[in-house]
């Protein structure tokens, strides 16, 4: 009896053990499921819309997640740095990252091709044909991350400081920051390129160190550069930018399958958000240059158009020669890039579409 009593109490003590490990478990499962952590590098400072927009990414992954996983964003380089943020992604010094590729040179051979001659002119327009060129080559450049979405800005512009740009021969004499393959259309125009990541160009800016800078409107008021820029001039022809939203490979395989759904489903409405933002903060940083004292904007006319055209000529061209070199179909890559800006460029939607989302969502929502 003793014995069967002793039994009995070893029986229930074994269940209770048992049960309780297991109730542990499932409980540090749920945490575990609840509180995913994760970071976020951006390069854009925390007061700039496109960062604005990163936390919307957060917060709307939060949400969707229902809070099972959280992503801290780390806005203005402030945990790697513009041309550090790409192999921080690779290397986990950060979960996620959003910079533009071409800040470090040769990385990436596919995406320079934003940085030739070209007819865009809207953020929302690159956005599309980034996204449209990745899934068409399935770009090797990215195969040490898993690529969340591309987006990218509109045009670029001559932004200077002391002497306006009204015809080519004034690009003569200027040192111009740009960056990336940008640099080959500003030395082929007559001025001298200064490779410089933007968290660097206001202080080159405002110092002198620059006489301007190639860049898209947008940072006149984004990054606060019509403070330090006198004149602006608006090309008979340009190029253009890129931007990548990243995530570590490990990180990303270590998601449960519910949750990566849920990051793909999310990141494909920001394409047409970053869009969105590009094209409304174009305008904004127009109208920002204006309203500051003594500030001259200036379109060249198209009249010119054929003698830039004609300076830029072997841009293209030396870009297909060095690409096709590497084993890169780049003519491909040329002749699909312009097929897909033709493509979308009459889809764009109008200001007041991308003002009205902005709006909605990033200033009152």
């Amino acid at each position: 009896m003793r014995k069967m009593k002793l039994f009995f109490i070893a029986c229930i003590a074994f269940l209770f053990i048992v049960s309780n490990h297991t109730a542990f478990i499932s409980v540090c499962q749920a945490a575990s499921e609840d509180t995913i952590q994760l970071s976020f590098s951006t390069v854009f400072p925390r007061y700039h819309l496109q960062a604005k927009l990163n936390q919307h990414f957060c917060d709307e992954i939060e949400k969707r997640t229902n809070g099972r996983v959280k992503i801290t964003l780390y806005p203005g380089g402030t945990l790697t740095s513009g041309t550090q943020n790409f192999e921080g992604v690779v290397k986990g010094m950060s979960d996620i990252g959003m910079s533009c590729p071409l800040y470090v040179a040769g990385r990436f051979p596919v995406s320079e091709i934003f940085e030739l001659p070209s007819e865009l002119d809207s953020g929302w327009v690159t956005a599309k044909v980034y996204m449209d060129l990745f899934k068409k080559f399935e770009l090797k450049e990215y195969e040490d991350v898993h690529v969340l979405y591309l987006h990218g800005p509109g045009r670029n512009v001559l932004q200077t400081r002391k002497k306006p740009v009204k015809k080519l021969e004034d690009m003569n004499g200027l040192i111009l920051r740009t960056s990336g393959g940008a640099t080959s259309t500003i030395d082929a125009l007559g001025a001298t390129p200064r490779a410089m990541r933007m968290g660097q160009a206001y202080e080159a800016l405002s110092k002198g160190v620059v006489d301007g800078q190639f860049s898209v409107p947008e940072t006149l008021k984004g990054w606060k550069h019509a403070e330090v820029v006198n004149y602006v001039s608006i090309p008979p022809i340009s190029t253009s930018s890129c931007q990548y939203v990243a995530i570590n490979k490990r990180t990303w395989n270590s998601l449960p399958s519910d949750i990566q759904k849920i990051f793909t489903e999310v990141s494909a409405d920001y394409p047409e958000y970053h869009g969105y933002v590009w094209d409304y903060l174009d305008k904004a940083g127009f109208e920002f240059f204006q309203s500051l004292p003594g500030r001259k904007l200036n379109t060249i006319p198209s009249s010119q158009r054929p003698k830039w055209e004609d300076a830029v000529s072997n841009v293209v061209k030396d870009y297909i020669k060095e690409k096709t070199e590497m084993g890169l179909p780049a003519e491909k890559y040329v002749e699909y890039f312009r097929d897909r800006v033709e493509y979308w460029s009459p889809k764009k939607p109008s200001y007041e579409v991308s003002e009205q989302w902005v709006k909605e969502n990033l200033l009152n929502p």
